[in-house]
């Protein structure tokens, strides 16, 4: 998914959705789990559902944000 190919919308790429999902959790501070799933959809579209939880996966690894089991919610790191 990091790799290009010449099949890649760019749009739809795990770096280019990773900014999204930053962008909105940044606004928000800490957002649920479905609503940033539905968030990321308005914003791209039905096709992101296959590259949201690989974008989250990482985000994570880099240290970018923290999910809180217990409240659901996804946090941004600072």
């Amino acid at each position: 998914m990091i790799a290009p190919h010449k099949y890649l919308d760019l749009n739809l790429s795990l770096l280019n959705l990773g900014g999204v999902i930053l962008n909105i959790i940044k606004e928000d501070g800490a957002v649920k789990y479905d609503e940033l799933l539905e968030r990321v959809i308005l914003a791209r579209g039905n096709s992101a559902k296959d590259v949201f939880i690989p974008t989250l996966s990482f985000l994570f690894i880099m240290g970018k944000i923290e999910y809180q089991k217990d409240i659901d919610t996804i946090e941004f790191v600072k």
